[in-house]
């Protein structure tokens, strides 16, 4: 009588763990088919774009699934989910990892170019907005200098500038190269906290600063908090409101290039930063529109009309807010050229940037700094900032040439 009821309890349970396996079937096929878009740069239309800037995420939910194929002894599903598992991770886990164990290391001296000063605190990571223990800045850039609206270079201050107890602030040079330090944030329309952001500037020795999303009266906060003194030469355009305006401040002499490409989105300054010690090196400002259900096309011709890295001429720097991840195909076309993304390279490629100050925690990268290959990143570090749904990101430079 038991083996009667074992036998037609076995019975019963066939049909739920075929089922069950069938299920896990269809689910490993519908995550070969999201890996599948991924992989071949698939994503077009309004839901695709959007949903592959998760492709992270999609990567562990795709271990999860492997675990379940396991346990339900599903030779199909799980081996199915092994190829995605593996395929998702030779895309995720290099940004993770960093780039080479040859990187140049993190510079230990301070914007004055004789090493005295010290930049404190881990390489990699993320800060609280406060930016306190990432490094000292004593003393104030000679000069006042003043903001410009009309995209000239301006102000009063001497060339390199001096630094109180540091000497002059010249860039510095190591076996990589010389240092150039990039901070890059979007204000929100303007509703960035400019204390925060001249405080970073400060702090981490900035050289040059892309902003978006520069209003006028966010322009006027910024001046009022100290940055022309610290960084006197501007070049940019501010807006009334919106996510128009954008600008760029250096503590080197500037000149603003024309025609080296025809900005699809918002405003896109592009200069030349006379840095010291060798050649001048081109900032282009990164802004174009984000991919909303109405922008999708206007978005990714933003990003494939960006100058594609050069092989000769001045170091190029693409520093904003690309509204893309290293997932989009688009994006990953502009690196192709001969570009690196900062972030990957020291291992923070998967430190989010946007949404933050929300409801939401920030969830995806979508704020970049790019180098050719006469560029390589020491370090890269996030930084939230009051009043902006973006974190700053700060990239340690060493530019060769």
């Amino acid at each position: 009588m038991l083996v009667q009821e074992v036998v037609e309890t076995e019975r019963r349970s066939r049909p739920r763990r075929v089922w069950r396996r069938r299920l896990a079937v269809a689910m490993a096929v519908l995550f070969a088919a999201g890996t599948a878009v991924r992989l071949g740069g698939l994503e077009s239309g309004i839901f695709l774009v959007p949903l592959v800037s998760f492709t992270p995420y999609f990567a562990l939910a795709a271990l999860v699934m492997l675990a379940i194929a396991a346990l339900l002894r599903s030779r199909a599903a799980t081996a199915i989910m092994l190829a995605v598992c593996v395929s998702l991770a030779w895309v995720v886990l290099p940004r993770a990892l960093g780039g080479s164990a040859d990187a140049p290391a993190p510079a230990s001296g301070d914007a004055s170019g004789t090493g005295t000063g010290t930049t404190s605190g881990a390489d990699t990571g993320t800060s609280s907005d406060t930016a306190s223990g990432i490094g000292t800045s004593s003393g104030t850039a000679s000069g006042a200098g003043t903001a410009s609206d009309a995209g000239t270079s301006s102000g009063t201050a001497s060339d390199a500038g001096t630094s109180s107890g540091t000497g002059t602030a010249s860039a510095s040079s190591s076996a990589g190269g010389r240092t150039l330090r990039v901070l890059t944030a979007n204000l929100n329309g303007g509703r960035g906290d400019a204390t925060v952001i001249v405080d970073l500037v400060r702090r981490l020795n900035v050289d040059v600063l892309s902003i978006q999303e520069l209003t006028y009266s966010a322009r006027d906060r910024l001046s009022a908090a100290g940055l022309a003194t610290l960084l006197p030469y501007h070049v940019g355009r501010a807006d009334y409101r919106g996510p128009e305006g954008s600008g760029v401040y250096s503590r080197y002499p500037m000149t603003e290039r024309t025609g080296l490409f025809q900005p699809v989105g918002h405003h896109m300054p592009v200069v030349e930063v006379a840095l010291p010690g060798g050649s001048a090196v081109e900032v282009v400002v990164v802004h174009p529109v984000a991919p909303v259900p109405s922008t999708v096309p206007e978005w990714e011709a933003g990003i494939a009309t960006l100058p594609p890295a050069p092989s000769s001429g001045p170091p190029r720097i693409l520093a904003g807010d690309f509204n893309a991840t290293l997932d989009h195909a688009v994006f990953r076309r502009l690196l192709d050229t001969g570009y690196t993304d900062a972030a990957a390279s020291t291992g923070q490629g998967l430190t989010p940037t946007w949404p933050h100050g929300r409801s939401l925690p920030p969830l995806v990268a979508i704020d970049h700094v790019l180098t050719d290959g006469r560029g390589s990143a020491a370090a890269t570090r996030v930084f939230d900032v009051p009043g902006s749904d973006h974190r700053a990101l700060f990239a340690d430079l060493r530019i060769q040439g």
